[in-house]
Formats: structure tokens, C-alpha cells, sequence
């Protein structure tokens, strides 16, 4: 009976301790409880925190499909059935440090035209206060906030592409602001000689800007010198906002030795901060806000080699972050660009996130 007695206690000594043993176990096993995305609203909407950090993250884009009809308004060719589309994918990534604000910004996008399809970076760059490095658009075309709402803004040229850069710029978007800055340019430029048909932008290119940005408008200055072809550019631009339904801009562009061949017999060294055809071009537009999803944007604008190029359409926005955007556009062209009209436009829907 002892020996029984002592069995059984052993017995149940034993299944207690397997059980504790078991609960330790089960409750080892228990995931850590999950940390929620948290809201950050220190730089504005959309943006939260990455878990574990105190950078916030805002990720944005849009889809695009713009489909062309009658004349290019850029040398009047027929453009038939040409539709484009273009994805494209935004990161933001900002924090808060001793020396100001730190960013990283980059966007990428893919393209589909004439069955085939292109990706790359459009732009990428760190800000830290008022420094920038990295590769954007350059600072000639965003200081002064490029043309008007219109799709095809650009027929008269008034900027180069996109480039590798770096600057300081003393100010906010507000106010006073300037900048000094140096550019690599990018790219080549179609000069229309057949000897040479294209031009290097490529150099280091200083560059500067000032302006003043208030809620009645803003006005602007900026200036360029392009190493390589010896050439200066320089533009000034004037917003006016006269109240909530209408604003106008107007803005024109000098560049010297535009004739200049630099030695090369019949072609031209073109000068980065002069893409337009000329010693001079201007540029003018509106927009007239309708209500809170229509306005109606024109622009018009000239070349001192005689091409005039002038463009209306209707921005009109279907549901939240959907739009369509009708264009018109009619070219008169004159000089190096040919002689003649051309009839056509574009309709874009864009999807924005």
C-alpha cells in the first residue's frame, strides 16, 4: 500500500509539472501584439509613419492616357491614331532633423506608345534644408512654375530636360525665395541641320533665381549659362491672381548667339537655356475657375523665329481624383520649323492617387 500510495503521488507530481511546463510553453509562443500604421500630419495629407521610425512616407501617382488627333502642334505632321499611356509610381519620404526638414523623393514611370514600352526614373533627389542633389527637372523650368495648365505647354520651348543637379536655394514657397545652383544638362536637342542633326547638352551649368510668391501672384527671375555653348538664358514671368475665378501669367525668355554656328560650318551649338528658335520668345495663359470641378486654361505663345503656337481646353473633373482634359491646339509655323497651319489636339483622362 506504500509503494502504491508513493506511485501514485509521483505520478501526479509528474502530469502537474508536464502541464506547467506546457502552459510556459504555450504562452512563449504568443506573436508580439502588431504595431498599426500611425497618421503623420507634420508634412500634410497621405503621409503615416514606416513602422519603427520617425520617417514619414506618403505614396502617390497617377495613370494617364492621352490620345492625339489632326496636326502635331510641334511640326504639323498628321498624328492619326496615336494613343499614349503612362503609369506612374511616387515615393516621399521626409523627417524632421537639427539642420531642417530631410527628404528623399523619387518617381518612377513607365510608358506605352507606337507598341512599345518604356520605364525609367523620372526623377530622384535628397533635399536637406534648402540643399538639393539628385536628378529632377531642371530648376530653369520649376522656379518659375513652368507654363500654363495646358497638355501640350511646350510647343515653344521654354526649358531643357530633365537633369542631374545640384543647388541651394534660400526661402520657401511663399515670400521671398532664391536659389544658386549647377546642372549637367541631359539629353540631346534636335537642331533641324542635316549635317548635325543633333546637339550634347551636357557640361556644368551654373545657374540662378529670385522671386517673390504671394497669394495676389508672384514674379520671377532666372538666368543660365551653358558651358558648352558659351550662351546665356535667361526668362522673367509675371502671375497675377485677380480672385477666385481668374489668374493670368505671362512670361518671356532671352538667350544670346542664338546664330552662333561655333565653327561647326552649317550647324548650330544649342544653347541649354535657350531651347526656343530665336533670340527671344514669349509665353501668356489663363485659367478661369467655372466651379470646384471646372476651369477652362488657354496660353499662347511666340518664337522670334516666327513660329506661333496657341492651345485651349477644358479641365473637368469627373468624380474625386479623375479628370478629362480636352485640348485644342492650332500652330502657325514660320522659319527654321517650315511654313504653314496645323490643326489638332489632345484628350487626356488621368487618374490621380
Amino acid at each position: 500500500m506504500i509503494i502504491r500510495t508513493l506511485f501514485l503521488a509521483s505520478t501526479a507530481a509528474l502530469s502537474i509539472t508536464a502541464g506547467a511546463q506546457a502552459a510556459d510553453a504555450i504562452v512563449a509562443a504568443e506573436p508580439e501584439a502588431m504595431e498599426y500604421v500611425r497618421v503623420c500630419d507634420a508634412f500634410g495629407e497621405g503621409f503615416f509613419y514606416i513602422p519603427g521610425t520617425e520617417t514619414c512616407l506618403k505614396i502617390g501617382g497617377y495613370v494617364r492616357f492621352d490620345n492625339n488627333v489632326g496636326d502635331s502642334p510641334y511640326d504639323g505632321e498628321d498624328q492619326a491614331w496615336s494613343p499614349f499611356t503612362r503609369g506612374t509610381l511616387t515615393l516621399d519620404a521626409r523627417s524632421d532633423t537639427e539642420y531642417g526638414q530631410l527628404r528623399s523623393f523619387i518617381e518612377m514611370r513607365s510608358e506605352a506608345s507606337g507598341g512599345e514600352t518604356t520605364s525609367y526614373i523620372n526623377s530622384g533627389f535628397i533635399t536637406l534644408g534648402g540643399f538639393m542633389a539628385g536628378v529632377n527637372d531642371s530648376r530653369y523650368d520649376l522656379f518659375l512654375n513652368s507654363a500654363g495648365n495646358i497638355i501640350n505647354d511646350d510647343v515653344i520651348d521654354y526649358t531643357g530636360s530633365r537633369t542631374n543637379q545640384v543647388s541651394y536655394q534660400w526661402g520657401g514657397d511663399k515670400g521671398f525665395s532664391a536659389f544658386i545652383g549647377l546642372e549637367e544638362g541631359g539629353g540631346t536637342y534636335d537642331t533641324g541641320f542635316a549635317g548635325r542633326p543633333t546637339e550634347d547638352y551636357k557640361g556644368a551649368h551654373p545657374l540662378a533665381g529670385a522671386r517673390i510668391q504671394e497669394d495676389w501672384g508672384g514674379l520671377f527671375i532666372i538666368g543660365g549659362y551653358d558651358t558648352e555653348a558659351d550662351a546665356f538664358g535667361g526668362k522673367i514671368r509675371a502671375d497675377v491672381v485677380f480672385n477666385d475665378v481668374f489668374k493670368i501669367f505671362i512670361m518671356a525668355g532671352y538667350q544670346s548667339d542664338w546664330d552662333n554656328d561655333k565653327g561647326l560650318g552649317n550647324t548650330r551649338q544649342r544653347n541649354y537655356y535657350g531651347p526656343w528658335n530665336g533670340d527671344w520668345a514669349a509665353w501668356g495663359g489663363f485659367t478661369a475657375t467655372v466651379n470646384d470641378k471646372t476651369s477652362i486654361n488657354g496660353q499662347v505663345a511666340y518664337e522670334d523665329d516666327g513660329t506661333l503656337a496657341t492651345a485651349l481646353n477644358m479641365e473637368y473633373m469627373i468624380v474625386d481624383n479623375f479628370k478629362v482634359q480636352p485640348e485644342f491646339n492650332y500652330t502657325k509655323f514660320d522659319g527654321e520649323r517650315g511654313d504653314g497651319d496645323a490643326f489638332g489636339g489632345t484628350i487626356r483622362f488621368q487618374r490621380d492617387f
